[in-house]
Parts: structure tokens; C-alpha cells; sequence
């Protein structure tokens, strides 16, 4: 006998008292679904299905559908994941060639016979728009297009584009700012790469200051002393850190003579190290693509669907048995965002149970 997933009762399989059991429950279910209701279909919108545009075409409106569907050519639709919703609540009627829809037909047109990913991205969906979330299909939007983007707002995108490999912004780059920044940031990398060498090759060649003995220096107590030459001649003690820094490449180096340094040294050398993989360093066709799938809003933030905010969070669910992101996956789905929001992965069980994981980047 092949065991079975679920919750089990104490009754043994195959016996006459789990037989007399299930058909007692049996019998409860054909009386509750026996019973004769009342449905009132003034109370429901109209909808039919638009086979060219693979919606549902509202016809009649009935109550409020200010955070569900989109308008097209003056038509107004719902997406197959809203018009099951819906269904599901009792606020839609759907007609398929002027004959209407069972809740399990509506399930097969709209989601398909074959097995794919609209089952998870529905059922988290019902979720939580069932407990009060706003879930609208992830548009990657900057936002904020209509803002006039600064120069220090150019100068963050040029950093952030070469750190974080994050999209620059469209307005960004229609900016006028945009080619001028640009160019003085590169003038200024180029300047401070080219002092460095510079300054390294005077510092080296420099043979006119005298050498610095550091051979009977006493161990350092942590405290500056209080020397009375330096105190009364503040310049005196400018050009001794000059001259440590002629002839010492930097001040660190100076550092590595200390006794403490030397016990640190000691320290470190027995801890072993591990660096974290990076983004950069993975080959290509081990990162995932992760697809967004929502944009997540609050009830109480004034959503509205004509002129939407930016989301509270982004949507990524994840099916069954399907490995959890990496950070490398995780880094480059946020990096992509043109709006960069904290994301929410989610996860869909055997049992079709839902759990959710944040994300927050700094």
C-alpha cells in the first residue's frame, strides 16, 4: 500500500469504519450543495471574452473597479488573474459566446489546460488581494519622468550604473546634465589616477630631505605625547609628517613599524578568510533571469491606477521545487529596476501554501 501525503486519521485504510465515515461525509457535502440559492445578477458586471486580446471585455460595470483592469482602444478589459478574482467573488459574470461560464470552465480558459506558471501567479495573487494588499502586473517604470533631473541626480546614476550595474534612468539620460557630468566625472577619474602615479614618482625621487630613523621609537601607548617643540611650533611638527610621507610612501607605512601592529599581524595570520562570490564573478548561465511579476501597493497609501505611485514592494514567486535565488539572482533582478524598490519573493508549496521572503537593499 503506497503511503499518502496529508493529514492522516488513526482510522486504518480499506476498513468498514473509514467506509461508513467517508460516505457520512459524503452525504453532509451533497445536502450543503443541494440547497437551493438565491443570486442577485443585478449585482455583478458583465464581462465576455475577447479572443484578439486575450482578456475579458467588460460590458457592464457594477460597483467599484478602481484597482482592477485597463483601458484599450475605449474599451475597458480585465486581466485573466482579475476577471477570476472576480468570478470567484461573485462581481462578474463571464460569457464565452454569449453562454455563460462555470467558475471551473473560467478556470480553464483563463489559465489553461497545460500546466504553467499562471496557477501561482493566481493563487498568490488571490491571496493577497483577499487580505487587503493592491497587486497591479509589473510595469518597469522609472517613476519619476516628469522630474527634472539634477546634476547631483546624473552623478548618482553614473555611480550606481558602474557599482551596482544599475540601469541608468531615461530622464537621466535625455537630461541636459547628463553628457556634462559624465564628462567631468571622467575628467576627475582621470586626474586622480594620474596624480597617484605622479605623486608616487616624486615621493620616490625626492632625495632632499633627510632620512627618518625610527630605530629607537618606544612602543606606541595609544596616547599622543605631549612634545614641547611640536606645541610651541606647530609648523615644526607639519613638516616632520611631510617628511615621513617623502620618504615612507604613506603614513600606513609607517604604522607597520609599531609593536602593535606586528601582534595583529600575528592575530590575522591565523584566521582564514572567505570571500563572498559576486555577481561578477559567476559564470553567466548560472544566474537565473527572475522575472517580477507584481507591483505591490498598500490599501491605505492612495493608490490610483490612473496616475499609480511607486510600489511598496516587487513581486517574484517562485513555483514548486524551484531553488531559492542566490544573491547573485536577487542583486541583478534588483539592479534592473529603473525605480529600485525592496523585493518579495515568494514561494508556492506542494500544498499550495504561501510564504513570502523581503528583501531590502541598502
Amino acid at each position: 500500500m503506497h503511503p499518502r501525503l496529508g493529514p492522516k486519521r488513526t482510522l486504518p485504510e480499506g476498513t468498514e469504519e473509514e467506509a461508513i465515515e467517508l460516505n457520512k461525509l459524503y452525504d453532509d457535502l451533497r445536502t450543503k450543495l443541494s440547497l437551493s440559492r438565491t443570486d442577485r445578477l443585478a449585482g455583478r458586471a458583465l464581462g465576455a471574452w475577447d479572443p484578439d486580446e486575450k482578456a475579458v471585455q467588460v460590458l457592464r460595470k457594477d460597483g467599484k473597479f478602481g484597482n482592477f483592469g485597463y483601458s484599450h482602444c475605449g474599451q475597458f478589459y480585465l486581466e485573466n488573474y482579475e476577471a477570476l478574482f472576480l468570478l470567484e467573488m461573485n462581481r462578474l459574470q463571464l460569457e464565452y459566446h454569449s453562454k455563460i461560464m462555470s467558475v471551473e470552465q473560467a478556470y480553464l480558459l483563463l489559465l489553461g489546460e497545460a500546466p504553467n506558471t499562471k496557477f501561482n501567479e493566481y493563487l498568490v495573487y488571490s491571496h493577497l488581494t483577499r487580505i487587503g494588499f493592491i497587486l497591479v502586473r509589473h510595469q518597469n517604470v522609472a517613476y519619476y519622468d516628469n522630474v527634472e533631473p539634477t546634476e547631483v541626480d546624473c552623478a548618482w546614476a553614473l555611480a550606481l550604473s558602474v557599482i551596482n550595474n544599475r540601469a541608468i534612468p531615461e530622464n537621466v539620460k535625455k537630461s541636459p546634465h547628463f553628457v556634462k557630468v559624465k564628462m567631468q566625472m571622467k575628467h576627475i577619474k582621470d586626474c586622480i589616477m594620474k596624480q597617484e602615479q605622479l605623486e608616487q614618482k616624486e615621493l620616490v625621487d625626492d632625495e632632499s630631505l633627510p632620512p627618518v630613523n625610527f630605530d629607537r621609537k618606544m612602543a606606541s601607548t595609544g596616547k599622543r605625547k605631549n612634545v614641547s617643540d611640536e606645541v610651541e611650533n606647530p609648523t615644526e611638527a607639519k613638516r616632520r609628517c611631510f617628511e615621513i610621507a617623502a620618504k615612507q610612501r604613506s603614513f600606513l607605512d609607517c604604522l607597520k613599524d609599531e609593536p602593535e601592529y606586528k601582534q595583529f599581524e600575528e592575530s590575522f595570520a591565523k584566521i582564514d578568510i572567505i570571500k563572498l562570490r559576486s555577481s561578477t564573478e559567476s559564470p553567466e548561465d548560472e544566474i537565473r533571469n527572475l522575472q517580477i511579476v507584481f507591483d505591490l501597493y498598500l490599501h491605505n497609501d492612495g493608490f490610483k491606477k490612473s496616475a499609480p505611485k511607486p510600489p511598496t514592494f516587487r513581486l517574484i514567486i517562485l513555483g514548486v521545487n524551484e531553488p531559492f535565488p542566490t544573491h547573485a539572482e536577487i542583486s541583478q533582478a534588483y539592479n534592473l529596476q529603473k525605480y529600485p524598490v525592496p523585493l518579495l519573493v515568494v514561494t508556492v508549496g506542494e500544498s499550495k501554501q504561501v510564504q513570502a521572503f523581503l528583501y531590502y537593499f541598502s
